[in-house]
C-alpha cells in the first residue's frame, strides 16, 4: 500500500460519491436500463477483504456504466454463482447485445464470420489480414462484453478458427498468436481444443534466455521481445498444464530482469509503452497494456511481492489510483480514469493479495 495512505474504506452505496464520470464515448448503459448499485450489493460482496485500496472503486466504475468492466467487475467480485449474479449479469450481457457499438460491429460483418480486412503493406497476406480484422473486431465485442453464445461473436470465432493451421499456430506474428488465445479464453472458450494446441505451439517456441521473439529484430542473437513475451505470457499464465507450467518460471525471470525498460523491437519501442496501461481493439493497440499486462501474466503465473521486482510493479500500480477511485488509462496523463483499467486491476490486486502466505503470530 503506498506510503502514508490509510487502508480501504468502507464502501456504502448510500454515501455520497463524487459526481464525476468516465468519457462517455464509450458508455453503452443508458440511466434508464442501467442496473441499480443495490443489485450488485446483493450480487457480490462490494468490499471484500482484498480489496487493498485507499477508494473503493465499486461506485465509480457504476457510474461510468460501461457493460464490458461492470461484468468484468463482476467476475472479480463473485466467487461463487448465484441466483442474484446470474440475473444481473444475464441483463447486463442484453444490454451489450443491443448497444449501438455492437450494432455497428455486428452490420461490418461478412455472412461467413469475417469482417473486411483493409492491406496495410505489400508483405501482408489476404490470410493474415483476414485473421487480425477478426481478431480485432472480436476482440472490441468481448471488451463489451460479449461472450460465444452471442451469434455474431460465435460466427467470428468459426472464421477465426479456420484460419488457425493444424499444428495450432495462428497468422501473423506470435503476438498475433497470443492475442487469438487469450481472446478465446475471453469469451469462454477455455477448454476449446484450439486453444490447448495453440498453448503448447507457443510454449515450444520459447528462447533460452525465457523470452520470445519478434522475427523483425535485427539479428536473432538478440535478446527476446519484451512485449512480444508480455503477450505470450499473459496468454499461457490463464491456460497452463503440466508441461507449459515448467516453461513459465524464466518467462517470469525474463519480465522482471526487464521491467521498465525501452523496447528494442517495432513492437511498442521505447519505455513509454509501460504507461500505458489500457489496452486497444486496433494494430498494436491490441498489445498495450504496459505495465499492467506485464502484472496479469506475472501474478497469474505465481510471482508474487516476495520478489523485489515485481512488488515494486505492484505498489507503483496501487499508487496510479486516482482520486475519484478509477485507474487511469495512461499513467500520468489521465485525470479522469478507465473502468476496463480498473476491472483488470482489479482482478490482478485479488490475485495477489488472496495468495499471500498468512502470517501467524
Amino acid at each position: 500500500m503506498p506510503r502514508g495512505r490509510k487502508g480501504p474504506a468502507d464502501f456504502r452505496p448510500d454515501r455520497p460519491q463524487n459526481k464525476a464520470r468516465a468519457p462517455g464515448k464509450l458508455r453503452q448503459l443508458p440511466r434508464s436500463a442501467q442496473p441499480d448499485l443495490r443489485a450488485f450489493q446483493a450480487a457480490a460482496d462490494l468490499n471484500p477483504p482484498w480489496l487493498a485500496l485507499p477508494v473503493n472503486p465499486v461506485a465509480a466504475m457504476h457510474r461510468a456504466g460501461h457493460t464490458g468492466p461492470l461484468l468484468k467487475l463482476l467476475d472479480v467480485l463473485v466467487g461463487d454463482w448465484h441466483e442474484s449474479a446470474r440475473r444481473l449479469r444475464g441483463k447486463l450481457r442484453r444490454i451489450a447485445f443491443e448497444s449501438a457499438a455492437v450494432r455497428d460491429i455486428q452490420r461490418r460483418q461478412n455472412y461467413d464470420g469475417t469482417w473486411p480486412a483493409g492491406i496495410r503493406s505489400a508483405e501482408d497476406s489476404g490470410r493474415q489480414m483476414e485473421f487480425i480484422a477478426s481478431l480485432e473486431n472480436l476482440h472490441a465485442m468481448a471488451q463489451l462484453g460479449g461472450q460465444h453464445g452471442w451469434p455474431s461473436v460465435l460466427r467470428g470465432l468459426r472464421g477465426l478458427l479456420l484460419k488457425q493451421y493444424p499444428d495450432g499456430r495462428f497468422p501473423g506474428l506470435y503476438h498475433h498468436h497470443a492475442s487469438a488465445g487469450t481472446l478465446l479464453m475471453a469469451v469462454g472458450m477455455a477448454r476449446s481444443p484450439a486453444i490447448h494446441r495453440a498453448a503448447h505451439w507457443i510454449a515450444d517456441r520459447q528462447r533460452e534466455d525465457g523470452g520470445w521473439l519478434h522475427p523483425h529484430m535485427p539479428t536473432r542473437k538478440n535478446a527476446s521481445c519484451i512485449w512480444t513475451t508480455v503477450e505470450v505470457l499473459a496468454f499461457l499464465s490463464k491456460y497452463r498444464t503440466t508441461t507449459i507450467k515448467e516453461n513459465l518460471g524464466n518467462a517470469i525471470e525474463f519480465v522482471l530482469s526487464r521491467a521498465l525498460q525501452p523496447g528494442t523491437t517495432t513492437l511498442l519501442p521505447g519505455a513509454e509503452p509501460w504507461n500505458h496501461l489500457a489496452v486497444g481493439i486496433r494494430g498494436d493497440g491490441l498489445f498495450m497494456g504496459g505495465t499492467l499486462k506485464a502484472l496479469e501474466g506475472l501474478s497469474f503465473a505465481g510471482a508474487t511481492p516476495a520478489d523485489a521486482r515485481f512488488k515494486k510493479l505492484y505498489m507503483w500500480l496501487i499508487e496510479q489510483q486516482l482520486p475519484n477511485g478509477l485507474f487511469p488509462a495512461i499513467a500520468g496523463q489521465d485525470t479522469k480514469g478507465d473502468p476496463m483499467v480498473t476491472a483488470r486491476c482489479l482482478a490482478v490486486i485479488k490475485q495477489v493479495e488472496t495468495t499471500r502466505p498468512v502470517q501467524t503470530p
